[in-house]
């Protein structure tokens, strides 16, 4: 008949060593961007918030008139 073995053996150690292996692995590897890469971001982001802003603001402006304000 096999020995058993202790429930606590199975459990991995309880170690932050694979989460800071992971971090200083993708710090290793990460580059600055571009100018290229920064401009084509920034132009992006502020796309995307003139579209959102617009799109609110016209469903206030038609809620307005709905309502009769």
């Amino acid at each position: 008949m096999p020995k058993r073995r202790d429930q606590k053996s199975k459990q991995p150690a309880k170690t932050r060593s694979g989460l800071w292996d992971y971090i200083v692995q993708t710090l290793k590897v990460a580059e600055k961007p571009s100018w290229d890469e920064v401009w084509s971001t920034f132009k992006v982001t502020v796309t995307g918030f003139l579209i959102v802003g617009v799109i609110g603001f016209l469903f206030q402006l038609t809620a307005l008139y709905l309502v009769g304000g």
